[in-house]
């Protein structure tokens, strides 16, 4: 995966803010740490994509 084909989304503080509530979420359903990463979509990510 190259970084420049998927940025990492510009995310306001109440998105990220419900990002890591899903991550404590599934830190609790699970015994792994568990990190959410946001991906930016843009028409370029999408090329050779399967």
């Amino acid at each position: 995966m190259n970084k420049k084909d998927y940025p990492v989304a510009d995310l306001s503080e109440d998105t990220l803010n419900k990002v890591k509530s899903m991550e404590n979420e599934l830190c609790q359903q699970s015994a792994d740490d568990i990190v959410l990463i946001a991906y930016k979509h843009t028409d370029r990510s999408v090329k050779g994509a399967r």
